[in-house]
């Protein structure tokens, strides 16, 4: 018999059926579920491909926090796809009794041996699998000391340089000293980490409460240079001008004027034949925070460069689905693009509670994106194979090919593979197309074994394409203190430092700011004397900081080596340094805010959810954004939407499908009840009884940067503060106090909209 109507089953809105439904994507373009929940696949935070054609993944059931007695469990899977059909049909938990593991690369082995590298602060670890059963019996903590003020910051999206440099970050609340063989690795707030496993050597860049506030996401152009995600901003950064040893500088701008609060991580640059020519070199990545899966175009700028939204290619996956999560996209074996989907409603720790019943501890999937009438890849052999056609592999256009090679390269014996690599790139062809970059990549290779090889920097050094300069130059800063005395690095760097291309002085600076002697300031100043940009001025006081140990004395002694004009460029690159920060800095105290508390409504559970109805069943979008570019409310004088807008509040351009119709509400109504993270306005009272009071947007240990109402901003040292105090969000309550029920109901249909796939 048929089941009548009124008795048939609700539909299940959170199947994978009922999101793959929600997708909408370019013609000629489809998606397929990978993995889901049903594979035991539940809330994956970041993949990773092998040698083998295997995803590695790591997921979380236990963030935000553990339950009163509850023991964490969380996973390392591999997954296969066996059978070659679309899917994954064998699930293997690598290892499990985690907490919160938040980063995930592949580490070189060869034979039967697998491992990887897990974040799950406060421990970096190398987990091993040595008899090849797919499950991890060898685990060693190789550092610990990561911040884990929290966990969404803790460390994260590990990802290899093309040296062979395990690159991750940590967020805002994250404060770590780490212990290594040379010494305690201090980083304070947000930045970047680069560790070095065959030297044990880690380093730590940025740091302070400047943007990116939490770095979540690195990937590497086609010649090595290395671009960042901001998780909690949704912008873009290119790292390299701050990437010295020693220097914090606070402050830098975004790659990607338009990001407009589009939240992402976890980028891909699309190089696979799989797709079509015109999408070749994309940037595809995971926009989270709008249920979208975002195509970006890279281009260069001056000696950096810059994102914008692609001109001619849409986005390559937006849904209605409001758990869509795209946080991590990577490029597999058969050139597919494959997202992993942390799916969940709510996907922050700050606007609901820990225990908020809407949380999902129980999907999580991995879709495969592929373009139809085009053939899926079949790899070339890369483990277990010969060591001379991984090095053929390196010619490859495929990206998972070549980095899979280079990873497996690093996996054999040193001495093999350098005795390889240095009777193969000389009889590479001088005027083939791939030449000068399949060179550059055989020079990562041997930075993957640490054995500087000479002949080859130096062909790599005088490669034809200033990408390769560019590169070969930090590989000089890096082998300093190996190459032979003959192999004079300052000189050569000095020579780049004239180099016709700004990608290649810029290297040059930032290559002379680690290598901590007196004549690397003379490639400063050469450099300085050319043409310049922001990148480039930023590296050049960059450098000048980290190298005044080296050059102050000489300075002092009266330089005389230096020409004269050098004196005066000096003091416009010589940034003071502010006062050193007290012993013990001014206890923060929490006051009342500065701006009415409560409006005549209140965010009572009955009053948000009769709201949220009369939103859901009568509210006008249309007529709700007239009501939020009135001037009695001020909403576009303090926050911005698109190109319009100030920047006292945070970005709305995405609250729609970042937050619940409630939360939206609420936040409107009782501003103090919840502040955004980085928009928190403190008062600060200088020993001179001076008062500032806005929100911090930069800072570190010497001094903090505060911008008030109005927009200004104004930078005071730490030594110089008497009482700091936490005062709240500048948003009154009571803005909404005279907009009718009508008004109030389609302002919030409009902001409950922004971010949201039409």
């Amino acid at each position: 018999m048929a089941t009548p109507p009124f008795f048939a089953a609700e539909p299940d809105r959170d199947s994978p059926e009922a999101e793959l439904a929600s997708f909408k994507l370019p013609p000629g373009f489809e998606v397929n579920l990978w993995a889901s929940e049903r594979d035991g696949i539940v809330k994956p935070v970041q993949i990773r491909w092998d040698a083998r054609g295997r995803l590695w993944a790591i997921g979380t059931t236990t963030y935000p926090q553990l339950k009163p007695g509850e023991t964490p469990n969380d996973k390392v899977w591999i997954l296969e796809d066996t059978k070659h059909a679309g899917h994954a049909d064998k699930v293997t938990v690598f290892a499990d009794g985690l907490m919160i593991p938040t980063g995930l690369e592949i580490a070189p082995t060869h034979g039967k041996e697998s491992a990887c590298y897990v974040g799950e602060s406060p421990k970096l670890w190398l987990m091993t699998d040595t008899d090849g059963d797919g499950k991890a019996d060898k685990k060693e903590v190789v550092l610990r000391g990561f911040g884990t003020g929290d966990n969404h910051q803790n460390i994260n999206s590990f990802r290899w340089s093309p040296g062979g440099e395990l690159m991750f970050s940590q967020g805002l609340h994250g404060h770590a000293r780490v212990e290594t063989p040379y010494g305690v690795v201090g980083l304070d707030e947000a930045g970047l980490w680069r560790y070095r496993p065959d030297e044990q050597r880690l380093d730590a860049f940025f740091g302070g409460s400047a943007d990116p506030q939490n770095p979540w996401g690195w990937t590497f152009l086609h010649w090595g240079q290395p671009l960042l995600s901001a998780g909690n901003s949704g912008n873009m950064y290119f790292a390299l001008p701050e990437m010295i040893r020693g220097y914090q500088g606070g402050r830098r701008d975004t790659i990607w004027a338009e990001g407009r609060g589009r939240k992402t991580s976890n980028p891909e640059l699309l190089e696979s034949s799989q797709f079509p020519d015109e999408w070749q070199n994309a940037i595809i990545t995971g926009g989270y925070i709008n249920n979208a899966v975002w195509t970006l175009h890279v281009e260069q700028d001056g000696a950096g460069f810059k994102i914008s939204d692609d001109p001619k290619l849409p986005p390559l996956i937006q849904s209605t689905q409001g758990s869509f999560r795209p946080v991590d996209v990577k490029l597999g074996p058969d050139g597919a693009l494959y997202i992993c989907d942390w799916y969940n409603p709510i996907i922050g720790h700050y606007q609901a509670s820990f225990r908020h019943p809407d949380r999902d501890k129980t999907h999580g999937r991995i879709w495969r994106v592929t373009y139809k009438g085009r053939p899926l890849l079949t790899p070339p052999p890369i483990a277990d194979a010969p060591i001379e056609h991984l090095l053929e592999n390196l010619h490859s256009p495929e990206k998972y090919v070549r980095e899979q090679s280079k990873r497996e390269l690093a996996g054999r014996p040193t001495k093999e593979v350098i005795s390889a690599v240095r009777s193969w790139w000389p009889r590479l062809e001088p005027g083939h197309p791939d030449t000068e970059h399949a060179l550059y990549e055989a020079l990562g290779v041997c930075e993957w074994h640490e054995s500087p090889q000479p002949e080859l920097l130096q062909r790599v050094l005088a490669s034809k394409a200033p990408e390769a300069r560019a590169y070969a130059a930090s590989t000089l800063a890096r082998w300093a203190d190996r190459l032979p005395p003959q192999f004079d690095v300052v000189e050569k760097l000095a020579d780049l430092a004239h180099d016709e291309d700004p990608r290649v002085r810029l290297a040059a600076i930032v290559a002379a700011g680690n290598i901590p002697r007196p004549e690397s300031m003379v490639v400063v100043l050469s450099a300085a004397t050319q043409p310049r940009d922001k990148f480039i001025n930023t590296a050049l006081v960059a450098a000048t900081a980290a190298l005044k140990p080296q050059w102050e004395p000489v300075v002092a002694k009266g330089a005389p080596d230096w020409k004269p004009e050098w004196y005066a460029l000096l003091k416009t690159l010589d940034k003071p340094k502010p006062k050193p920060a007290p012993a013990k800095k001014v206890t923060q105290l929490v006051s009342a805010p500065i701006v009415p508390i409560y409006g005549r409504v209140r965010a009572s559970p009955y009053i948000l959810g009769t709201i949220a109805a009369d939103v859901t069943k009568n509210g006008n979008p249309k007529h709700g954004e007239e009501v939020f570019h009135r001037p009695e409310i001020a909403c576009i004088s303090c926050h911005h939407v698109g190109d319009k807008g100030g920047n006292i509040g945070p970005a709305l351009d995405a609250i729609g499908s970042a937050q619940p119709l409630e939360f939206i509400i609420g936040a409107v109504l009782e501003p103090q009840r919840e502040v955004k993270e980085s928009f928190e306005t403190y008062r600060i009272t200088t020993k001179k009884g001076e008062e500032l009071i806005g929100i911090i947007v930069a800072g570190n240990d010497s001094e903090l940067t505060l911008r008030d109402p109005a927009g200004m901003e104004h930078t005071v040292a730490q030594a110089d503060i008497a009482k700091r105090e936490f005062i709240g969000s500048l948003m009154p309550a009571g803005l909404t106090d005279n907009l009718s029920p009508e008004d109030l109901r389609d302002l919030f249909a409009y902001l409950s909209q922004l971010g949201k796939a039409k």
